[in-house]
C-alpha cells in the first residue's frame, strides 16, 4: 500500500484549479475529489494565511500533504488535475509569456510520473 505525498504548493494548486472550474463547493459534485479534500483544503488555506512571507514559502514548497485514500474515480481525477497543469505551463512557455516557468512543469511532469507510476503498480489502494 502507498499513500500520496503532494507537496502544500501541489495540493493547493490542484484544488484551486478545481475551485475555479466547479465555480465552488456548492456546484461540485459531492463524489468528487474537491468534495473530499475540501475541508483540508480550506485549513491549509488558513495556516498558510497565518503565515509571514519566508514561512509562508517554505510551507508552500517544503510541506507535505499525504492523502491516505484514494478512489480509483478520484485517482484519475488526480491524474487529469496534474495534466491539465502540464498543459497550462507548456502553453505559457510556448506563448513565452511572462509567467512561464520550466521549472514548474518540470515538478508537473515529474508528479505525473510519479502518480502514474505508482497507479500502474498493483498495490496503490489502501485496501483492508
Amino acid at each position: 500500500m502507498h499513500k500520496i505525498e503532494l507537496s502544500v504548493h501541489e495540493f493547493m494548486t490542484i484544488m484551486g484549479s478545481l475551485d475555479e472550474g466547479f465555480g465552488g463547493r456548492m456546484k461540485a459534485p459531492d463524489d468528487s475529489v474537491y468534495a473530499a479534500w475540501y475541508q483540508q483544503w480550506k485549513a491549509m488555506d488558513e495556516r498558510l494565511e497565518s503565515l509571514g512571507l519566508m514561512e509562508r514559502a517554505d510551507m508552500l514548497f517544503d510541506g507535505k500533504v499525504a492523502i491516505n485514500a484514494l478512489s480509483e474515480t478520484h485517482f484519475q481525477e488526480l491524474l487529469k488535475c496534474v495534466r491539465v497543469q502540464i498543459k497550462y505551463h507548456g502553453e505559457l512557455i510556448a506563448a513565452d509569456d511572462e509567467d512561464a516557468d520550466p521549472e514548474e512543469l518540470d515538478m508537473w511532469e515529474e508528479r505525473l510520473g510519479e502518480l502514474q507510476a505508482m497507479h500502474d503498480s498493483a498495490d496503490w489502494q489502501n485496501q483492508s
